[in-house]
This record gives C-alpha cells, sequence and structure tokens, in this order.
C-alpha cells in the first residue's frame, strides 16, 4: 500500500528529502523549525530518543504532524509480539512511519495490526561493515513484497541495490539513507529508482540547516526532472 501522507506533503512541498535527526548540533525543536519548509519529512531515531526523551518526540509529532512526514527509526528486530507492542506505542507518540528490520522473521504477522503505522523494511545498509545482512539482500526483499510491506530501506551507496530493488518492486516506496556522510551525492539514489533520499549529518551538522536542506532538495528535484527528459537519438 502507498503511504498516502508522505506521498501528498512530498507533491505540495515538492521535495523528496527525509531529514534523519540523529546527531545534531541545534535543539531538536529548533532544528525540526528550521528544515520543515523543503523536508517532505524527518526521521527520528535511537539517539534522539534516548537524548531527549519521549515526550520531547511526542510534542515535535504534535507540533509538525500536519505539515511533516514522521518516521520513526527504532530498527524493530524481535518476536511478532513484542514489534506489535513497540509500533502500537510508536503511533501513539503520534508517528506515521516506523522502520523494521526483517531478518528476524514474523513481520507478515505485524502487518494486520490495525492503526499501525507505515512499515518501511531494512533489506540493505548503507555503511561498508555491512556486508552480513547485504549478502541477503533479494530474500530480504522478498520479504517485504510478501509481507505488504508499504516500502523498503535501500543503500544510496549502492545504486545498482536500488536499481534492483525498484524493479522487483514497482509498487514499494524506496527511501535511501546514505546520502552526505557516507558517500553518496544528493539525487544519486533517485536517479538509480528510489522514491525519498535520507539525508541527516550533512544537513543537521551544517552551520546553515535550513539552507542546506534548500539545496539537497533542488539538487534531487534536478535529478528527478532529467529523469523525466526524453533521450537524444
Amino acid at each position: 500500500m502507498r503511504p498516502v501522507k508522505l506521498w501528498e506533503i512530498a507533491e505540495a512541498k515538492e521535495s523528496r528529502v527525509i531529514v534523519a535527526i540523529d546527531v545534531p548540533i541545534l535543539e531538536l525543536h529548533e532544528l525540526v523549525g528550521l528544515v520543515k519548509d523543503y523536508a517532505a519529512g524527518i526521521k527520528v531515531g535511537l539517539p534522539a530518543l534516548l537524548r531527549w526523551g519521549p515526550e520531547a518526540l511526542r510534542r515535535i509529532c504534535e507540533e509538525y504532524g500536519g505539515e511533516l512526514y514522521l518516521l520513526c527509526d527504532f530498527k524493530l528486530a524481535d518476536i511478532p509480539y513484542v514489534v506489535a507492542e513497540e509500533l502500537k506505542a510508536i503511533r501513539e507518540m503520534g508517528f506515521d512511519g516506523a522502520i523494521l528490520h526483517l531478518f528476524q522473521g514474523g513481520v507478515e504477522e505485524v502487518v494486520t495490526l490495525e492503526g499501525r503505522p507505515d512499515l518501511y523494511g531494512v533489506v540493505a545498509m548503507s555503511h561498508p561493515q555491512a556486508g552480513r545482512l547485504n549478502s541477503h539482500f533479494k530474500e530480504l526483499l522478498a520479504e517485504a513484497i510478501k509481507a505488504g510491506l508499504e516500502g523498503c530501506v535501500v543503500p544510496a551507496t549502492r545504486g545498482a541495490v536500488v536499481r534492483e530493488a525498484r524493479e522487483a518492486a514497482p509498487g514499494l516506496t524506496l527511501l535511501a539513507p546514505g546520502i552526505g556522510a557516507q558517500g553518496a551525492r544528493p539525487g544519486s539514489a533517485v536517479a538509480a529508482g528510489a522514491d525519498f533520499e535520507i539525508v541527516g549529518r550533512a544537513i543537521t551538522r551544517s552551520p546553515d540547516p535550513r539552507l542546506a536542506c534548500m539545496r539537497v532538495r533542488d539538487v534531487i528535484n534536478a535529478a528527478l526532472k532529467a529523469l523525466k527528459q526524453p533521450r537524444e537519438g
């Protein structure tokens, strides 16, 4: 199923940027306020939860839920019962979507959870030490498709993986982290077939996060525009 809110915001703002807020140099509320006009959404990970606590995240969801897609990235990986309880709490906090792992199995059981957030399965990772997980990419992608998730997380640093995921799962929304600090250039993941690029430190640790977010959005939009142009010859 298509994550409706994410795509509605993306189209309204003409933005395919999701800002990863894990290790910012600014206070959480200030940072979100700076990027909200140019980002389709924000991704909040465990570092943010541990640093600011659940109530701070709940306030962010309450204040910005109408103009940003709120993605929870706690890398859920447990038995179906526990993951279901985690998803209930995540939804109650106000998040629209959640990222979870697939290698533990049982994901098809939590998909049926009533009122759950949108679900994105990690099928490969962007960092250089992820070889063991990435070697099972095709199996994990098949698991995500079979379970009926809204989307997958694919590495922007591995264009071939993004292209293969796009070809195998044309209906899934692909989120691609690894832009900037991990080496992938803005626009490269959407050029390979991703739908959204997740950008963290290149924006959050910039002296001007607002300007950095705007520039990343513009580069991604230029890449999308180039994809739509007919080839010469």
